[in-house]
């Protein structure tokens, strides 16, 4: 009897030894059998059946990205970890979709905003507007999403634009619309509660023909409700010169004394002086002190500019004018967010006008 109770409690203690030893085995080495492959860049159906054969199971969880609908973008455990058979990894799969850079509209009147975001395959979303000191009215205050972001197409992109300052008294602060086009100059002033008054056309290469170089009155002057602004607005067609005309009909009331004067004169001998005065100093090597005029005039412009997102490689275009004329300083293929630096010489004052895709973009100058 003796014996019989021995061995049972032999066996119950060999028992409780062998479930004690399989548990630490369990735990420490028994199901850590299986390495987790690298799966980022497959489709989810190829990856599970390959994971699934290890006795691996899957969660899917879908993110936006720009990555094909059903690529895995992401994964944890990460690739070569050691998981127990039954553990879940977690797979980050791409839902999809176009993906468009967004715009940044910040600083744009409103219809100008909308014809952009419409035109770039965007909705415009909701419209929020309240009085700004920083803003004229009419122009976005910010975005959302902001940008520069890939956002989905179609993806309604919400506004918050400005009423431009409070009023007090009836009086409404004369908003900036320089260096803005005459149309957008027009619209802002009209929601500013203001009018165009005039349109002069003043002729210069420095600013791209349409864009406002002045206004009266200033901007920020406090004028009353429904006054008139006159715009100073760049062309680049050279004015008439009617006073020429004018001047060169004067002096003929008196011919005759001009005639004299320009008979008794001698200007052939005059002439000749000067121009042998002249020929050696035109001829005279760089140490002149023409020479050292130009020389101390000439300038640097430094150029910094980073390519906004883009869906496809687009021509970059920029130009710079100062006194020797207009010339292209660079004209070529850019990719999204390149960074375009660049140091040009100029002469006297300079302005440099950036073009993107064919359209302006922005101008700096440069005294």
């Amino acid at each position: 009897m003796r014996s019989i109770v021995k061995i049972a409690l032999l066996v119950t203690i060999l028992v409780i030894i062998g479930s004690g030893a399989f548990a630490i085995y369990s735990v420490f080495w028994g199901f850590r059998d299986a390495a987790v492959p690298n799966l980022e860049g497959m489709k989810v159906a190829d990856a599970a059946s390959l994971i699934e054969g290890k006795g691996i199971k899957l969660r899917i969880d879908e993110v936006d990205s720009v990555q094909p609908e059903g690529t895995i973008v992401e994964q944890w455990p990460k690739a070569g970890s050691m998981v127990k058979k039954g553990q879940i990894v977690i797979l980050k799969v791409s839902r999809g979709g176009a993906r468009l850079p967004l715009p940044d509209v910040r600083g744009m009147e409103y219809g100008q905003c909308v014809t952009l975001l419409k035109e770039k395959g965007f909705v415009v979303g909701e419209i929020v507007r309240i009085h700004s000191n920083a803003r004229p009215a009419g122009v976005v205050i910010a975005q959302s999403p902001a940008a520069p972001a890939l956002v989905p197409q179609n993806k309604p992109i919400d506004l918050l634009v400005s009423l431009g300052p409070s009023r007090v008294d009836g009086k409404v602060k004369v908003p900036n619309v320089l260096d803005r086009s005459e149309k957008i100059a027009r619209q802002i002033l009209g929601q500013s509660g203001l009018r165009v008054g005039a349109v002069k056309f003043r002729y210069t290469l420095l600013t791209p023909p349409g864009m406002v170089m002045d206004m009266a009155p200033r901007p920020g002057v406090e004028v009353a409700e429904g006054s008139s602004v006159v715009l100073y607005v760049a062309t680049s067609k050279k004015p008439s010169t009617p006073e020429k005309k004018t001047v060169l009909k004067e002096p003929k009331k008196e011919p005759e004394k001009i005639e004299s004067v320009v008979s008794n004169s001698k200007p052939s001998k005059v002439e000749k002086e000067e121009e042998s005065a002249g020929a050696p100093t035109s001829a005279t090597s760089t140490g002149s002190p023409s020479g050292q005029e130009s020389k101390e005039s000439t300038k640097i412009a430094k150029i910094r500019y980073q390519v906004p997102p883009l869906a496809k490689p687009m021509e970059l275009k920029i130009e710079l004018i100062d006194k020797k004329g207009v010339k292209t300083i660079l004209k070529r293929q850019v990719n999204s967010g390149e960074y375009i630096s660049i140091d040009a010489p100029f002469v006297g004052d300079a302005a440099v006008t950036i073009y993107l895709g064919g359209q302006f973009v922005w101008q700096d100058r440069y005294r």
